[in-house]
């Protein structure tokens, strides 16, 4: 193949930890890189064949303001590359699909057109936004699911946020009104009947009451009557009723705008019957596309062009699995994965070719039967361009033209060209599996503003593993993110978005680690803690501490050079020179994790307690110093995962993706650790995700089904039960012999 078609050529690449290699790619063909965690291969995908394309298109446009953060000998024949990376870094809730992607313009265009209004009517962060949210379309409003623990009964107060405190009044209180209702207040709350329920939780009582309670330590008295607790908190004084309202309140849809943004009186504008503008800004994509295409049945000639780009956007969404977003869906609110794949369908839909699309994982957050469609959609990607993709996926390594192998492990000891033999022997891992059958099982209603559960309630195994898994779209992030919280206290999700954290964050300073580094340098040397810091008494005094010093500027960007007082290290002459062990404070930041490990300095327990998962979490490679922006979504969610188990006041964790990024090698690493938290923390762990290999080994499955406009569950329980339960689809790429991985 490689001879019959055109070569771009990079030799010598030395980027980050690539150990001095050349590689080709074919144009019009299909490259995949392959590798262990950290081995390198999203420093050659996009620190070096991206960086290098949009260095070179930078040089032609952009006055020479060029980053450069790759290093290479020589490369010929580039092409223009477009990189589609698996990260949402966006935070603005006001960007939303049709913002982004440059269709408010046609939407607008459409409906102004046929209502007759002025456009800026339409604009919703603008004249046109709703009042009540301010063009959010959501308000914070108390949540029932924050508030109820429905299996208390009502004289052991069952709302949450009247445990607090002031309990002992709110407890008679809530007996004294029940007798005024003819409730019986030994009923558990799910005992109830609705009407019952709606008086405790909106109602308010005819009879003022005083009662004397304990709070603080401290007998008092207290004059009311009964005020429902969603009433309560919906009132706008901080008082007993009221407080600490975030805590139980949620994002509910706008009842005023109806999720559109906009005001109601343009919302509801019909554009045809049976179409608002509401309809327009908040239907699903599939259904959407119906609505639009009768639209333009009847729609002046005008408007075709404009409905035809909408209408071409919706199509290619569908095409990657996208049909359940709408218009008004905030970005923010993506996962990575999401992201990537509506920037996909923006290529598809657009006019541009012969680019290189470079793509990180593609087939990483997807349902298994989905992974035939997005390997033919990059099929089709590749007949007018040339791809590069980042996977493990078996499926594309086989379905690609050329494969790039990288390892031989992740960090110093990764960067080397591998044969495919040795990558295949590399996925080797070793797990023996086991059933963690749960010591109780809590029932959690399933209930979503931006999710239709259908009434559905999921079974939780405590002290036990429970894998999520589903078609994307089906709320199971919703589930992790916004559900758990609401039912367990004790709960923490850890999500693959990017840590917090400042350009200068680096894996040391985020876990803590530097400073427990300090304070033993600090003990063994005598010295304060405070020379052993860049941003203290140790930092260099020409550079500051940065390790760089400004040397002038051009076309108005200021230009930096290596500090030559400190040679970049940030620190005083003098702070270098004091060592234990031969090592000095800067030295120590460029070992990696495992090296720190081996080092056998002796460093306090928490140091090595956080050594210890970093490792287990299969994050050894990475360099003490490395920044954190420069991390990938798993990264960053197992360092998240490491910093809570070592922590350790969480019982429950909610893992999205957990393998995403993953070889076999390190999914059994990481599902080894996981076991282990629950064999003796006796931690509940709920997970959502597609990989299958991952969901063999837990001991409890859900498998969550969309159609159409609602989500249901169509099988849970345990995944022997699964295997023979025929009604469910994960089954068909289970293993139904995992007692050794």
């Amino acid at each position: 193949m490689g001879d019959s078609m055109q070569r771009i050529t990079y030799k010598g690449i030395k980027t980050h930890n690539l150990k001095n290699i050349d590689v080709d790619l074919y144009k019009g063909g299909m490259t995949c890189i392959a590798g262990v965690s950290g081995s390198g291969k999203s420093s050659l995908a996009f620190s070096t064949i991206s960086g290098i394309s949009q260095a070179e298109y930078d040089k032609m446009t952009n006055d020479n303001k060029v980053e450069i953060n790759y290093d290479v000998d020589s490369y010929d024949d580039v092409i223009m590359a477009v990189p589609l990376k698996q990260l949402n870094f966006n935070v603005n809730p006001r960007s939303t699909v049709m913002s982004y992607f440059d269709l408010q313009k046609f939407v607008i265009y459409v409906v102004g057109s046929i209502t007759g209004l002025p456009l800026s009517d339409f604009n919703y962060n603008g004249d046109g936004r709703c009042r009540e949210c301010q063009g959010l379309g959501y308000k914070q409003q108390p949540d029932p699911v924050s508030i109820i623990d429905y299996d208390k009964k009502i004289c052991e107060v069952p709302f949450r946020c009247w445990q607090k405190s002031y309990v002992d009044f709110f407890k008679q209180l809530l007996i004294a009104y029940c007798d005024e209702c003819g409730i019986d207040s030994n009923k558990r709350f799910k005992e109830l009947s609705e009407k019952q329920k709606e008086k405790l939780l909106y109602g308010t009582g005819d009879k003022k009451q005083t009662f004397k309670y304990k709070a603080g330590g401290r007998v008092r008295s207290k004059t009311s009557y009964y005020i429902g607790p969603i009433t309560g908190l919906e009132k706008k004084t901080d008082d007993l009723f009221s407080h600490n309202r975030e805590q139980y309140c949620a994002q509910k849809k706008c009842d005023c705008c109806n999720g559109s943004r906009l005001r109601a009186k343009t919302a509801t504008k019909e554009m045809i019957k049976g179409f608002t503008v509401t309809n327009l800004y908040t239907e699903d994509l599939d259904t959407l596309e119906k609505d639009l295409k009768k639209l333009k049945k009847k729609a002046a000639k005008n408007l075709h062009p404009a409905l035809e780009n909408i209408l071409s956007f919706i199509t290619a969404c569908q095409k990657v699995g996208l049909g359940y977003l709408n218009l008004t869906r905030s970005i923010a609110s993506l996962s990575g994965g999401e992201l990537q794949r509506l920037r996909i369908a923006q290529l598809l839909s657009g006019k541009m070719h012969d680019l290189l699309i470079v793509l990180d994982e593609p087939t990483a957050s997807l349902y298994p039967a989905e992974v035939d469609i997005i390997i033919d959609i990059m099929e089709e990607m590749r007949k007018k361009n040339t791809l590069l993709v980042v996977e493990h996926n078996e499926k594309v390594i086989e379905r690609s033209d050329h494969n790039i192998y990288l390892g031989h492990d992740g960090g110093k000891n990764g960067g080397y060209l591998i044969s495919k033999a040795e990558f295949m022997k590399l996925q080797e891992g070793s797990l023996a599996y086991r059933f963690f059958k749960g010591f109780s099982h809590d029932t959690c209603i399933l209930e979503s503003d931006y999710v239709d559960y259908s009434g559905s309630e999921l079974e939780i195994p405590k002290g036990s593993i429970l894998g999520l898994c589903g078609t994307s779209g089906c709320g199971k992030t919703t589930i992790l993110r916004e559900i758990l919280p609401k039912f367990y206290e004790d709960y923490l999700y850890v999500s693959q978005k990017p840590l917090k954290g400042n350009s200068f964050t680096t894996v040391a300073t985020y876990t803590k680690l530097l400073d427990e580094i300090r304070i033993y340098f600090a003990e063994i040397l005598g010295k304060d803690k405070g020379y052993f810091s860049q941003r203290g008494k140790g930092a260099c005094d020409k550079c500051g501490g940065t390790g760089a010093v400004e040397i002038g500027s051009f076309y108005e960007e200021t230009l930096f050079d290596t500090c030559d007082k400190c040679n970049g290290t940030g620190y005083l002459q003098k702070v270098l020179s004091w060592q234990v062990n031969g090592i000095n404070i800067y030295d120590i930041q460029q070992m990696t994790v495992d090296e720190l490990i081996a080092s056998k300095l002796n460093m306090s327990a928490k140091a090595n307690k956080i050594l210890d998962f970093l490792s287990n979490l299969g994050l050894g490679y990475l360099m003490l110093s490395q920044k954190v922006k420069t991390l990938s979504g798993g990264e960053n969610q197992r360092i998240k995962l490491a910093e809570a188990l070592n922590d350790n006041k969480y019982a429950m964790i909610g893992l999205d993706e957990p393998a995403k990024g993953l070889g076999r090698r390190e999914t059994a690493r990481l599902l080894g650790l996981i076991y282990d938290q629950v064999s003796t923390n006796k931690k509940t762990f709920i997970i959502a995700e597609h990989d299958t290999m991952f969901l063999d080994y837990c001991s409890y499955i859900a498998e969550l089904i969309r159609k159409g406009q609602s989500t249901t569950i169509i099988f849970q329980g345990s995944r022997e039960q699964l295997l023979n339960d025929k009604r469910n689809d994960i089954h068909k790429w289970l293993t139904t012999d995992v007692t050794e991985l």
